[in-house]
């Protein structure tokens, strides 16, 4: 039998409970999938800004108080506000990212979850540097706050291979 990478073992459990949350009984707001879609969009838009201005803070507001991030490459989970904060402000030390494109290409929900997918693309300037672009994909659970807005709970980051 063939185990899988802690970090793919822990994400595969987090797609598996937000697939069971497919059979838990519907939320009583009348937020329709359209309106989910248009809410997630609205919030992307709001990261990817963040991200352009370097706002670390902002970032995270985006995140629901138990947010976590899952960052590519790495063997760390960054949990909370205040943890993803540093991690974003850490991301974004001696590097300016110049373009942020998320595109959501499916969502889904279930109550006050719902989950998307896409693909991503970063322009990064380090320092002087020339200017760098990678793409990958994306899985970002989200979660309805009580004022109804959808912040990301979970958000996983997959790169492209090079080349």
């Amino acid at each position: 039998m063939r185990l899988l990478p802690p970090v793919a073992s822990r994400l595969l459990s987090m797609v598996l409970a937000v697939a069971a949350c497919a059979h838990a009984s519907p939320s009583t707001s009348s937020d329709t999938l359209a309106e989910t879609r248009a809410s997630i969009a609205a919030t992307n838009a709001r990261f990817s800004e963040a991200m352009k201005r370097g706002d670390a803070e902002a970032v995270a507001q985006l995140f629901s108080e138990d947010g976590e991030a899952i960052p590519p490459g790495g063997k760390a989970f960054f949990s909370g506000r205040q943890g993803l904060r540093d991690y974003y402000a850490g991301r974004m030390r001696g590097t300016r990212f110049l373009d942020v494109v998320l595109t959501t290409v499916s969502v889904e929900s279930s109550g006050d979850l719902a989950w998307a997918t896409g693909t991503n693309r970063l322009t990064v300037q380090a320092g002087d540097a020339p200017p760098v672009t990678s793409t990958g994909r994306y899985l970002v659970v989200w979660k309805r706050q009580d004022d109804g807005r959808w912040l990301i709970r979970v958000d996983a980051v997959i790169p492209d291979p090079p080349g």
